[in-house]
């Protein structure tokens, strides 16, 4: 169903057809399936219509009500992207699971979703790689990039990094940010391709254009030990802790909190050091937790000095896969 400025073209089996506002409301008003979806997304959007969320929602719940799956792969995406609160995981499961079997690659996706995290169903990483594979058949750089992450993991497949390495290329090429990600990752740490920093650098960098927090705190580090025949370059390395930091990335606050300790890339500032090791260890990072304490040791302790004359703390170095931890799927569960 697509709606732009005036008029409405409603994709049935029976083919398609053009309406205006009127006649969408008149069917939405008979129950018909179609009529209740397109005028939700009249209301939601404002299409035709002054925006109204609360009489978009109800006819939504309509169309899902009378079987319409697009209005389900809709009220889905909604619920994950944290703008509809009406259901909860397992609903949102459920009605993509129905909503995948009319062929709807969104919500082909997000059933895969369900089969790899156990939501509502028994996990199946087979499953998820069907559900995966036939939505990215259908274009969608999403799936392609989970269906990418199961075959690099050998979950439900195959194991083969070469061919994971080749789906995150195709899908970053197109444009999807979580694609950018693990290709650099794998640029970086030679997974499925030999290891390329500079190559690495260049996909995390398209990532942080996005607003990829991740990558921003990958190209610190990249910056930390020098990328390709270029020489560390601490400045830059903390300009991007600090830019991942601030979007909320906890291991960069605890990061940023660090140089600041010794200096490193910035003027040393006890005061600026405690500010982020505390916002740090207040989401959870231990090891943030513990250089706080020692700070307020070493205040108490000492009325002279600075407080890295007599500790040093080290800049984490990206050496190795293990360094960032495990590669999460690339998207939420659900």
């Amino acid at each position: 169903m697509d709606g732009e400025g005036r008029g409405f073209v409603l994709h049935t089996r029976d083919g398609e057809s053009e309406l205006d506002i009127d006649e969408v409301r008149a069917m939405a008003d008979s129950g018909d399936p179609d009529g209740l979806y397109a005028l939700s997304m009249a209301y939601l959007f404002g299409w035709d219509v002054d925006e109204d969320q609360e009489k978009g929602y109800m006819y939504l719940e309509k169309a899902v009500a009378a079987g319409q799956t697009e209005a389900m792969t809709l009220m889905v995406r909604l619920f994950m992207q944290g703008e509809y609160q009406g259901i909860g995981s397992e609903r949102a499961a459920e009605l993509s699971i129905t909503a995948a079997r009319d062929g709807i690659p969104d919500a082909q996706l997000y059933a895969g979703l369900a089969y790899m995290d156990g939501i509502s169903v028994p996990k199946d990483y087979a499953e998820a790689v069907r559900l995966f594979r036939l939505a990215a058949n259908q274009g969608s750089s999403e799936a392609r990039t989970n269906l990418a992450y199961m075959i690099q993991e050998g979950l439900g497949t195959k194991k083969d990094e070469a061919k994971a390495f080749a789906l995150y290329r195709t899908a970053a090429r197109s444009g999807n940010v979580n694609a950018m990600f693990h290709l650099a990752v794998c640029h970086e740490f030679g997974v499925g391709t030999r290891k390329d920093l500079p190559s690495a650098a260049e996909w995390y960098g398209k990532g942080a254009e996005q607003g990829d927090a991740f990558a921003m705190e990958r190209l610190g580090f990249l910056w930390s030990e020098g990328i390709g025949d270029s020489d560390p370059d601490p400045e830059k390395a903390f300009e991007w802790f600090l830019r991942a930091a601030m979007e909320g990335v906890t291991s960069a606050m605890a990061t940023v909190g660090r140089c600041y300790l010794d200096g490193y890339g910035t003027g040393k500032d006890a005061g600026e050091a405690a500010k982020w090791l505390k916002m740090a260890a207040d989401n959870g990072d231990e090891e943030a937790s513990r250089l706080l304490s020692g700070i307020r040791r070493q205040v108490l302790s000492s009325s002279s000095g600075t407080i890295t004359d007599t500790i040093w703390f080290s800049i984490p170095q990206a050496a190795s896969w293990a360094s960032i931890g495990p590669i999460e799927a690339p998207l939420s569960v659900m």
